[in-house]
């Protein structure tokens, strides 16, 4: 998935909209650009709970993500690390991700996995999502998101302020063509 399309889908309502399911998770609401194609809710797991993202289909189309949204206030300044463990079964993709808006609902940082998604059947694994919350930054939303068929789980999460020596997630830039092409719309 190129960086475009992974921005456009992960902008998400600022607040969880009324129709919104908690999966069994108060505080925690499913949302994306097609959550009536997924199924969540909470399990037991080895160590807690795990709340779970489940294809309805074999091939849904878009995501759907379990997030939740917090001010940025106490965070400003610090380097921010979202830490989960995370397992799939038969996943299209599954991603951590964590988005720091302004006061507009500008974008001000975002970082999703997509270019290190979790992908097929998988164990619980640790990831994490480090970003710097800058001064004007607003709200802070973070969550897991699934894009295709499959199961995801996720479990553990920590949010908290680490160190600079930790480095930051950085989404890879976009290589451009040298040189422009089919200018006169020929081919």
């Amino acid at each position: 998935m190129n960086s475009k399309y992974a921005l456009a889908v992960m902008v998400i309502a600022l607040s969880a909209p009324a129709w919104a399911d908690d999966c069994g998770a108060p505080g925690w609401f499913l949302s994306g650009d097609n959550p009536q194609g997924y199924a969540c809710g909470t399990e037991a797991a080895a160590s807690g709970k795990a709340v779970f993202i489940k294809a309805k289909t074999a091939a849904p189309q878009g995501i759907a993500t379990v997030m939740q949204q917090i001010a940025a206030d106490p965070y400003r300044g610090h380097r921010l690390a979202l830490t989960a463990e995370i397992k799939t079964v038969d996943a299209g993709t599954a991603h951590l991700w964590m988005r720091i808006d302004d006061a507009n609902h500008a974008i001000l940082k975002f970082y999703n996995m997509d270019d290190r998604p979790v992908t097929g059947t998988t164990d619980w694994k640790a990831y994490s999502v480090v970003l710097d919350v800058p001064p004007e930054g607003a709200v802070i939303s973070f969550g897991f998101f699934q894009r295709g068929h499959g199961e995801t789980w996720a479990k553990g999460f920590a949010l908290k302020s680490v160190g600079q020596d930790v480095p930051v997630s950085v989404m890879p830039a976009p290589t451009p063509p040298k040189a422009p092409a089919n200018l006169s719309f020929d081919q």
